[in-house]
């Protein structure tokens, strides 16, 4: 009797999981693929991306990009904590990639290991350099002006880190209200921007394990919808 109930189990299992891949792939996804410019809202009220000079960048292993934070709207009401605002990533780290910043518009406000500081065009250091493994987010520190910076990563990879294939899904899933806690696992790990609240280890555990359910469940970490392809 408790192998028919075992049989019975895995079969509806097995179902259900392929009724959700199902699901998920049938979910109506906004085309951006091939634009430069894209934004995490249709209204254009949280954060948007401008990318440029893709085909000499891949060449060369690097991404550059400008990246704007929208005075109006969630990303601006500054009455909303820092770190709880759409457009200000969690606090992470990345293993093998550097990042740099510079300010061109607005207050910026950026926390680099323990440390938080606020600036503008003209006290930021140019660039910002974030080295690998070190803990940083960053956020708009006064709403009276768009925040826009120039980022730069680098290296790039192909197939996983930080890249702008990477960032054409994350903002197109975000645009479409598709991102649940298994896409997030799926991005993530490949991404390789690891939240600092666990040892490193652990937490590359726990995405991982996380990352293989959500693509069990169907969710990619790349959509033809989405993704620009340059090389």
């Amino acid at each position: 009797m408790y192998w028919i109930f075992k049989y019975i189990f895995v079969l509806c299992l097995a179902l259900w999981i392929s009724y959700y891949r199902q699901w998920v792939s049938k979910l109506n996804r906004t085309r951006t693929k091939g634009l430069s410019d894209i934004s995490t809202s249709s209204l254009n009220i949280t954060d948007g991306y401008y990318f440029y000079n893709r085909s000499e960048q891949n060449q060369n292993a690097y991404l550059e990009f400008k990246h704007t934070v929208y005075k109006q709207g969630l990303c601006g009401n500054l009455e909303i904590p820092p770190l709880k605002r759409p457009c200000t990533p969690y606090i992470h780290i990345h293993p093998y990639q550097i990042e740099k910043f510079i300010l061109l518009q607005g207050q910026l406000s950026y926390q680099l290991g323990d440390k938080i500081y606020s600036c503008n065009i003209h006290t930021c250091p140019s660039p910002i350099i974030i080295p690998p493994l070190v803990p940083h987010t960053f956020w708009m520190n006064d709403n009276k002006e768009d925040l826009i910076l120039i980022v730069r990563i680098e290296p790039t990879y192909k197939t996983h880190g930080l890249r702008a294939e990477s960032f054409e899904n994350i903002v197109g899933t975000r645009r479409d209200e598709y991102m649940n806690i298994w896409q997030a696992f799926v991005f993530i790990d490949n991404i390789e921007s690891y939240p600092v609240r666990l040892p490193l280890f652990l937490t590359k555990l726990l995405i991982k394990t996380g990352s293989l359910i959500g693509q069990l469940l169907g969710y990619q970490i790349e959509y033809e919808e989405y993704t620009t392809r340059n090389f």
